[in-house]
């Protein structure tokens, strides 16, 4: 009996696993609808899936930048999640003016926003591949056309934590 009841978990196990992760992910009948959804926003359906940036127009070998969920907020970490969002080949000259005058490289350049989030005392943390732990890494905001430095509150491997009190255009500059 205890070897039947052993068998009929392990197969339970293995077939719910195997259907439960592959509905995780983005369901084959829905497609057609995400691809809409992203060439909306102008993402490709990957970025759109994933709340991320990898592909820019004009910029070439620009690492993917995306926002971990859990946005810490008023001290406390919550639910709600940082969208991260393209911008105009603009934009992208902009800080990458920006990086030059400061001596660095710009990682990324994106639009932050939390629509209904009260953003007093929140923290972001960014995945950004390729910066490392320790990295020397800035950030700065766009403040009415001016550049305005933002506090990095931590750096560690792919990931740069940053204070978040306004959506708007960011960069990260290494």
């Amino acid at each position: 009996m205890k070897k039947f009841l052993a068998l009929s978990f392990a197969l339970a196990l293995t077939f719910s696993t195997t259907v439960c992760a592959a509905e995780t992910v983005v369901p084959e009948k829905e497609y057609s609808r995400f691809d809409t959804l992203s060439n909306g926003a102008e993402k490709s359906l990957p970025e759109y899936t994933s709340n991320a940036v990898s592909e820019m127009d004009g910029v070439r070998d620009l690492p993917a930048i995306a926002s971990a969920s859990n946005l810490v907020t008023e001290g406390t970490e919550t639910n709600a999640t940082c969208i991260v969002d393209k911008v105009d080949v603009t934009a992208i000259r902009y800080a990458q003016h920006k990086a030059a005058e400061v001596g660095g490289t710009m990682l990324a350049v994106s639009q932050l926003s939390a629509p209904g989030v009260n953003l007093v005392d929140a923290q972001v943390a960014l995945t950004i591949e390729g910066v490392a732990a320790g990295d020397a890494v800035s950030v700065f905001k766009c403040v009415k056309g001016e550049w305005v430095a933002v506090d990095v509150v931590a750096v560690a491997e792919n990931t740069v934590t940053i204070k978040f009190d306004s959506q708007g255009l960011y960069t990260v500059i290494k």
